[in-house]
């Protein structure tokens, strides 16, 4: 196990931080030649938020479907959508879009995920992935990275840039 998340973590560092705008559905070869299966369906999990409070998955697919996006401090591309999240989560938050942000951990502690929320003001819950392992069952490569999970926990896309029209699919779906 040690082997592989260190083989995951150069990996990710070699390609981290992506600004291809490509939108696959529930299978990923991304730039590198290895290939890492994304999964069809959500993986439950818990992680701790910057206070240290657990949160699971799940409470968050019992409120509605999820946007699920792993992010770092240090890539700037994920700076670049935060402005784009935060209209998201004021316009759609209240019709049930529950938006998580999750730190992957890498080459990032715990103070700098801190100082990030705060500097960026991220009105949304932000989790402590410490050491990558949501991140590599997610079949995580790259950064930002954005999972549309419905309510069932099903994957409906993901992509490494806003998805306007992955975000309307979500809401239609939880509107049924």
């Amino acid at each position: 196990m040690k082997l592989f998340m260190s083989l995951l973590l150069v990996s990710l560092a070699l390609t981290a931080c992506d600004n291809s705008g490509s939108s696959k559905l529930n299978s990923v070869s991304d730039k590198t030649s290895s290939k890492i299966r994304t999964p069809m369906q959500a993986i439950e999990f818990t992680l701790p938020d910057l206070a240290g409070k657990p949160h699971s998955l799940n409470e968050y697919l019992e409120k509605g479907p999820v946007m699920l996006v792993f992010f770092t401090t240090w890539c700037p591309y994920c700076k670049k959508e935060i402005p784009i999240f935060k209209k998201i989560y004021q316009q759609y938050s209240d019709k049930g879009l529950q938006l998580v942000a999750i730190n992957a951990g890498l080459a990032d502690s715990l103070e700098n995920a801190k100082r990030y929320a705060l500097q960026y003001r991220l009105p949304y819950v932000v989790l402590y992935d410490a050491d990558a392992r949501i991140s590599a069952q997610y079949g995580l490569q790259s950064v930002p990275k954005i999972f549309y999970i419905q309510q069932n926990g099903k994957i409906t896309s993901y992509s490494r840039k806003m998805d306007m029209k992955a975000v309307s699919s979500l809401l239609q779906h939880s509107q049924r």
